[in-house]
Order: C-alpha cells, then structure tokens, then sequence
C-alpha cells in the first residue's frame, strides 16, 4: 500500500502530487467517511484514473448482494467493484468522466469515454448518470441505461437475476459489464438460463451472446490536465 503526505480525494489528486506509478493508494472521498483503498491508473491517457470495476480473468465472481455491491468487493489488483457508496461519494458532485476499456477474445481493443459520470446515493438506488461519448466503441450504456437505478441479484429485479450481476438493468441490457466471466467470446443460454449473462457490449458484436475478455471502468476529473513534469 502505498502512502502519501497529505489526503487525497481521488487519483488525479495523487497524480497532480506528483505520483506518476500506477498502483494501491489510499483517498479519502469529498463525500465524508473513511479512507479508501484505490488502484491508480497513471499510464492511460496521461493517468490520473481511480479504478471502479476491472474484469480480466474470471476469478471472481461478480453475481453479488446488494451490500456487496455497495461496499465493493474484489482485488484491487486484479478483479474489483470498487463500491456503489464509494463510487458515489467521489462522482456525486459532478464534475467527473468515465472512460470504459474492452478488449476480446481476438485481442481487439476499444475504448469508449463518457464526459459526464456520477451516480446518486443508496437512498435514490445509485441512479445513474452519464452522457456524452466519444472513443473507438459505439454506446451501449449511456442511451440505454442512463438514469437508471442500479439493481443486484435477491434485490427483486429480474434482469439482476438472470444476469447475475449487478447494473444499472432496464428490460435488461444493452451493456453488462458485471455479468459471468464466459471463456472464448460466444456463449450459448445454459440449460436453466433464462437469458444472456455473459459480460455483454452489444455493440460489439450485435449479440448479447459474446462475453468479452477483458474489461474495465475509470473515472477522472473532466476538468483534469497533464502535468508536463513532476
């Protein structure tokens, strides 16, 4: 775990201390409350990226409760929801980006980035809020999902349950980033599946039937510049 001086709200805060290594971090959000243990991206994109979600290998499960999904669970080195309350307590005043990275089992990548991100509280269901796009991915998450509330599987939505996973669900997805980590890309519905839950893009591949094989969920301050130096 890496330490720094003084309290920082979030990776670009890290980042503009002068920190220029990816890794653990502690912040301590500008929504009140304890410190929080955070993975820093410093490379992509200049840097400056506090981690919320990354899937790469399957190795856990992401068919959670609803308190597990708000107070985050995973490796912050490796697979990770880092947690509705936190995420909220970082993006809930505004001001904030998201930046989605995917990758197949071709090994194509594509990166897609919202100019606006935040979510509301527990009391409003981590309503979602994002618009904006621009990258090399088309949207499959603003126009379909947007100010949506955020539902996990026993929480009493369907889409959760036959998703197994957590999302902001509407009749069910165009995006489902939390679903069940398939291996090689097509999958077929199981024998006691109700329908597609793999970790979906739709238009990736036009299908809710392509599991992608990496994938991970970033946000930054939009107003964030580059330091030329330290």
């Amino acid at each position: 775990m890496r330490q720094t001086r003084t309290c920082h709200s979030d990776c670009a805060s890290v980042y503009h201390s002068g920190v220029r290594s990816s890794g653990v971090y502690t912040i301590l959000p500008p929504g009140g409350g304890s410190p929080v243990h955070v993975f820093c991206d410093m490379e992509t994109q200049g840097g400056g990226w506090t981690v919320i979600q990354r899937r790469r290998d399957g190795s856990i499960s992401f068919n959670r409760t609803w308190r597990e999904y708000t107070e985050g669970f995973g490796d912050l080195k490796g697979e990770l929801w880092l947690g509705n309350e936190n995420i909220h307590k970082i993006t809930g005043r505004g001001g904030y980006s998201l930046r989605i990275d995917l990758e197949d089992w071709d090994g194509e990548h594509k990166y897609i980035q919202y100019r606006d991100f935040s979510i509301e509280d527990e009391n409003s269901y981590f309503r979602l809020h994002v618009s904006g796009h621009s990258g090399t991915a088309e949207d499959s998450f603003a126009w379909y999902h947007n100010k949506r509330s955020f539902s996990s599987p026993g929480s009493g939505n369907l889409c959760a349950d036959i998703s197994h996973g957590g999302w902001w669900y509407y009749q069910c997805f165009y995006s489902n980033l939390n679903g069940v980590y398939h291996g090689g890309g097509r999958y077929v519905k199981g024998r006691e599946a109700m329908g597609p839950d793999g970790i979906v893009w739709y238009s990736w591949k036009n299908t809710d039937y392509y599991s992608l094989k990496k994938v991970s969920m970033m946000i930054r301050p939009r107003t964030f510049h580059l330091h030329t130096s330290p």
